[in-house]
């Protein structure tokens, strides 16, 4: 059970409502995630909006699924895993290409480089990640590239601890678990 409720169009707080409702009109329904961060209508909007604004940079949907596959394995939330998952499907990913991103790795050059800079980033903040941005330049990545896939990391990071300490019920398809190595 949830250790923090979603809210709904009647328990949300004002400014969170119209943004519940442009969930639902996007999505259906407003995914869990969202409701349970809509608790704070700024926090809320804040998330939209820069999830929004990095739609439109450098890194294609694609991309910025895998990244959000492999971040989310790495910080153990399941839920994230699942919407991404379903994302991924949407912007063509198959499924041997999520349990691949969720492993951060992939077949193509520049995606390997680029999750494998999220591995370096999501375990260490960051440090020592001489070699993985090295690689990541020589697979084509432009630093405006490089910048966001650091702020879909930081996002996801936020997203998957609200999930993790809210203990957020699954509202996706679950993604099956990854073999053991």
């Amino acid at each position: 059970m949830a250790r923090i409720l979603p809210t709904t169009l009647d328990t949300a707080p004002a400014d969170t409502r119209p943004l519940l409702e442009g969930l639902q009109k996007k999505f259906g329904r407003a995914p869990a995630l969202f409701a349970t961060i809509g608790h704070s209508p700024a926090t809320l909007e804040s998330l939209l909006h820069t999830m929004s604004a990095l739609s439109h940079g450098a890194l294609t949907a694609r991309e910025i699924e895998l990244v959000n596959l492999a971040t989310s394995e790495l910080n153990g939330c399941g839920y994230c895993v699942s919407a991404h998952g379903a994302l991924g499907k949407m912007a063509g990913l198959d499924a041997e290409t999520i349990a691949a991103a969720r492993e951060a790795r992939a077949t193509n050059t520049r995606e390997h480089a680029m999750l494998r800079l999220v591995a370096r980033v999501v375990r260490t903040g960051g440090a020592g990640t001489g070699t993985e941005l090295a690689r990541a330049r020589e697979a084509g990545l432009s630093d405006a590239a490089i910048i966001e896939v650091l702020a879909h990391v930081a996002l996801k990071a936020f997203t998957n601890a609200v999930a993790l300490v809210a203990q957020t019920e699954l509202d996706f398809p679950k993604q099956p678990d990854l073999p053991s190595l």
